[in-house]
């Protein structure tokens, strides 16, 4: 068997919060007629550009056609050789080796009529728990929606959260008095989000200044990007365990040697793919540091795909984030990936476990456009152009 073409779908799917993402499809044929399928995920971040999708589709085709899609070892060394590393937070490379890396897993797991956690070794818990994330709010106008959306999502069985904060503190702190009020004992939240917008000594005044009116499991991105000594200060000072996105297994390893945090937060769209995360959370587990499995909110093929690598992690100590079936209004997929009391299901089927419905892909693809134009708040926090703090 072995890699006969690859074909790349633009799609475009909108949120329930009124913008749309873009994200690519990946389809892996062999010559022998077997198909897998994978994802390049969420797109629609900064900085501004995008694939220019043909020529990617003719690099990829020239890079890994005729190879073997059993040799997972090899393709990935290829890919890291043409799309290395970036040290982003949004990669573009770690999207590309991520699409293939869950297309051949797919592959190989439709082949054998396994679901991928046996192809990575069997699995050690069915289900992960996740939070529905609530999204940067710029004035006390945006607080009210957001409590409305928590009860929505309560009633569908989501009692965990993750909020960003930091644009606004008197929105978060409002949000916050509001929310316990009205939510405790029966939401938690998992983290408070800064997204990298404060340095250390703002991020730390802040959590101090919030705790007052809520709690909270850990937080997260609490330093501008690449500002290790910050981040060592933070995480020093901190009453909560920190949190940070790992860009690649140099990054991952730097955080955890000189201290300057607690848990990593490991995410196939950044690393390029499930070989790459695993490696990461050994090194976590070698240094008996914590790990949460991270998301771009994905849809179905990329949270399937997590929700395998959760379900084979030796070391998962917080809840993930990869909700993004539950945020976006459509899917390429005939049946999305299932929750329940706020937890992922880790799917059964061969492959990923979820089916793609190409007729609906076919359609989604006609139109890959975003929503998020020149805004550059829209953007950063994935927001409608409608938000009221938009029409100040």
């Amino acid at each position: 068997m072995k890699i006969d073409r690859i074909r790349l779908f633009p799609v475009a799917t909108p949120r329930q919060t009124g913008v749309a993402n873009q994200h690519v499809i990946v389809r892996v044929e062999t010559d022998s007629g077997d198909v897998g399928w994978g994802e390049m995920s969420d797109l629609s971040h900064l900085p501004m550009y995008q694939f220019d999708l043909p020529e990617l589709e003719r690099a990829l085709n020239a890079l890994l056609g005729g190879a073997d899609p059993r040799n997972l070892a090899k393709v990935e060394d290829d890919l890291l050789r043409f799309y290395p590393d970036e040290g982003h937070m949004y990669s573009r490379s770690g999207l590309v080796r991520q699409g293939i890396d869950l297309a051949l897993h797919d592959l190989l797991g439709r082949v054998d009529g396994v679901p991928v956690y046996r192809l990575l070794g069997g699995k050690l818990r069915d289900r992960v728990r996740v939070c529905y994330p609530v999204f940067r709010m710029r004035s006390i106008d945006e607080v009210a929606p957001n409590l409305d959306r928590i009860e929505a999502k309560l009633a569908e069985g989501f009692d965990l959260i993750r909020v960003y904060t930091g644009a606004n503190l008197e929105a978060d702190e409002e949000f916050l008095r509001r929310f316990t009020e009205r939510f405790q004992g029966r939401v938690e939240i998992k983290s408070l989000d800064f997204s990298n917008l404060l340095d250390w000594r703002r991020s730390w005044r802040a959590v101090e200044r919030f705790a007052d009116f809520a709690e909270w499991m850990l937080v997260e991105s609490v330093v501008p990007r690449g500002d290790f000594e910050g981040l060592r200060e933070f995480t020093r000072r901190s009453r909560w365990p920190v949190s940070e996105h790992v860009t690649h297994l140099q990054h991952g390893w730097q955080l955890i040697r000189y201290g300057h945090l607690d848990i990593l937060n490991v995410s196939p769209y950044l690393l390029g793919g499930l070989r790459a995360s695993i490696r990461l959370i050994a090194v976590a587990e070698a240094a008996r540091a914590s790990v949460l499995i991270g998301t771009t909110q994905e849809l179905s093929l990329g949270t399937a795909a997590a929700a395998h690598l959760a379900s084979v992690a030796r070391v998962l100590d917080y809840p993930a984030d990869n909700t993004g079936p539950r945020l976006y209004t459509e899917d390429v997929v005939r049946t999305p990936v299932q929750y329940e009391n706020s937890h992922l299901l880790v799917p059964e089927g061969p492959g990923l476990g979820v089916e793609v419905d190409e007729a609906k892909l076919e359609r989604m693809s006609a139109d890959s456009h975003w929503t998020f134009g020149v805004d550059l708040a829209g953007a950063l926090d994935r927001t409608a152009a409608d938000r009221p703090s938009a029409k100040k």
